[in-house]
């Protein structure tokens, strides 16, 4: 439950930030996502991951779409690939690593002011 809630709670704020901020508010938005919303640190980073990576994908195919691939047709030619869709994928895959690192430091911030339980002689 946790994941899905942190999964939309990163698409949504993603996507309405980066209307008014620079492409990086996805780490600022997933490490408090990953620090309010606690969890093991692979389930953090999955959900962080895909939130930011699904968000960045999409816009991307959005805009390669309503602009009927001009400008991926002149990025295309920076990159060792022929096909837009990779570039798509490419911009999908770099967002979602932002976002799940993001993530993951925010959950690893959390755990500093976390008390940790002493282990008992008898378990």
């Amino acid at each position: 439950m946790k994941l899905i809630a942190r999964l939309i709670l990163v698409m949504i704020l993603t996507y309405f930030l980066s209307f008014y901020m620079p492409w990086w508010i996805v780490f600022v938005v997933t490490f408090l996502t990953g620090f309010i919303i606690h969890g093991s640190g692979i389930n953090v980073f999955i959900g962080t991951f895909l939130g930011a990576g699904l968000v960045w994908m999409l816009y991307a195919w959005y805009l390669d779409y309503n602009t009927a691939s001009i400008l991926s047709q002149k990025v295309i030619q920076l990159f060792p690939f022929d096909d837009p869709m990779m570039l798509i994928i490419t911009s999908g895959l770099v967002g979602g690593l932002c976002g799940g690192f993001g993530g993951l430091s925010g959950n690893s911030f959390r755990q500093l002011f976390l008390k940790k339980k002493q282990k008992s002689f008898y378990s």
